[in-house]
């Protein structure tokens, strides 16, 4: 019986990806590369013993990083990152495909069965005279939901606004938002532009790295039209539109947003946030320009592919949080979600490799920043980040929607696959020293409805976030997974 193209594809990775997410790592072992991520080099495996133990407690362990050889040029490690980001934006896709399943399931089944189930659907789909074009249409239907949320999600009431005390109430000046349908409708009217403006600037950026000597140093025009919008970096006023009450003025709490997210849906964050934690949260904004060009952004950015989605933002984060950790926090705690996570992982690893040693800076400047990763707390919400490594910080965790594609092209990637995914730097995706947290049943990328809201009815329990600062009582039962404590 003929077999099409897609239930092909899902059969080859549906093996090796139930080999490896069925066989657990040893729990004694904490593994971690002792190299910097420009030049890893093997797997350091150590015993935990006494406060080692209690300090990586339910840390996330999993392979060792691949590299690229170092021999190889530039031109080849871009085409080697390319080719592997595309087969992983396949990799997304066909595993959002197996989450129906596990949602039917309630949570009750492990991701290994899901695909097995899956692939026998589609088997079953094409024995009936299902062709490609069925394929194609579930997985886009399941991309589609996977960012959008569960349908029935839609018909349930709006949520309370969130509550910020003001210092004085009567000083905060009233914004209006733009509806969802306006928004829409701008980001309708801008895409045919933005599409022109991409092949544009794939073109120039081709052309100019293939024919010039300098091709490589020279500012893209076109990229530079279409990511015009500079980050931002607010504080606290400039986030609640005047004083906010602040009973925790020795902890400094930053939120970087992802995909999706103009600067008054970010500021709305933070006051969820706010609410939610009883923590004021300053906003680190990344702009957003259109949903496709924001996920192309995150599947192009992650790995280094698109320069100007990656190197703008880290330095402005890195110097941003410099500044800050000047100030002697008692605590600093990092929310990012999305397009963010692939921003702070990549500014996390810059912090260890100065604490390593693998970056210039002077002795005071490294002693600064080590004391002040030692107080860190970093949740990476929806993470697609390519790299995280949360060595050296007291707590690193990463909240997924097991239907969050986006989630999918980092956090939840196949184990067995990661290493395969190669950046433009000759290395694999890592994902180190860190703790699990997955909503087994649930889809949904957007931080306040498919996140922040489920956290209050009580999604996401083990986190740190819900058992330590939520401070409204959750409600209801979610099909939560964390990993494992260390002995």
């Amino acid at each position: 019986m003929k077999i099409t193209l897609a239930a092909a594809a899902l059969l080859s990775l549906a093996v090796p990806t139930a080999a490896w997410t069925a066989v657990p790592l040893p729990s004694t072992t904490v593994r971690s590369s002792p190299l910097s991520r420009r030049n890893p080099s093997h797997l350091q495996v150590g015993i935990l013993e006494g406060g080692d133990a209690e300090k990586v407690a339910s840390a996330k362990e999993v392979s060792s990083q691949m590299s690229l050889p170092l021999n190889l040029d530039r031109k080849a490690l871009r085409a080697v990152s390319l080719i592997t980001t595309v087969a992983g934006a396949v990799v997304t896709l066909a595993a959002t495909c197996t989450q129906p399943v596990m949602s039917l399931s309630g949570g009750s089944i492990p991701s290994t069965v899901a695909w097995i189930i899956t692939l026998g659907i589609a088997y079953g789909a094409n024995s009936i005279g299902l062709g490609g074009g069925f394929f194609i249409g579930f997985a886009l239907l399941c991309f589609v939901i996977g960012v959008l949320g569960n349908p029935m999600s839609f018909f349930e009431p709006a949520p309370p606004e969130p509550q910020v005390k003001m210092v004085d109430p009567s000083s905060v000046e009233e914004v209006t938002e733009k509806s969802l349908v306006a928004r829409a409708l701008s980001m309708i009217i801008r895409l045919p532009f933005q599409i022109i403006l991409v092949i544009l600037a794939i073109t120039d950026t081709v052309f100019s790295t293939t024919f010039l000597e300098d091709g490589k140093d020279r500012r893209n025009p076109f990229w530079d039209l279409l990511f015009a919008d500079e980050e931002q970096f607010l504080g606290y006023e400039e986030v609640y539109g005047g004083e906010v009450v602040n009973d925790h003025p020795d902890e400094l709490w930053i939120y970087i947003n992802g995909i999706m997210t103009d600067l008054e849906g970010g500021k709305n964050h933070c006051k969820n946030m706010y609410d939610m934690f009883g923590r004021p949260v300053k906003l680190m904004h990344n702009p957003t320009d259109s949903f496709v060009l924001d996920i192309f952004e995150c599947l192009m950015g992650k790995t280094g592919l698109l320069r100007h989605c990656t190197t703008g933002p880290r330095k402005f984060i890195l110097q941003a949080l410099e500044e800050e950790m000047k100030k002697d926090y008692k605590k600093i705690v990092l929310v990012a979600h999305s397009q963010g996570t692939i921003i702070t992982g990549n500014v996390i690893a810059d912090f260890n490799d100065i604490i390593d040693g693998t970056e210039e800076c002077s002795d005071e400047e490294r002693a600064l920043i080590k004391d002040n990763m030692s107080k860190m707390e970093v949740y990476l919400v929806a993470s697609a980040a390519h790299y995280v490594n949360g060595k050296y910080v007291s707590n690193l965790e990463c909240l997924s929607n097991r239907g969050d594609p986006v989630a999918v092209a980092g956090h939840l990637y196949p184990e067995v696959l990661k290493r395969f995914w190669f950046n433009t730097r000759g290395d694999g995706m890592l994902y180190n020293d860190y703790i699990d947290q997955v909503e087994k049943t649930s889809w949904g990328h957007m931080m306040a409805d498919h996140y922040l809201i489920p956290m209050q009815k009580g999604a996401f329990s083990g986190s740190k976030l819900a058992t330590s600062y939520l401070s409204k009582k959750p409600q209801g039962e979610s099909a939560s997974e964390t990993s494992e404590l260390l002995p």
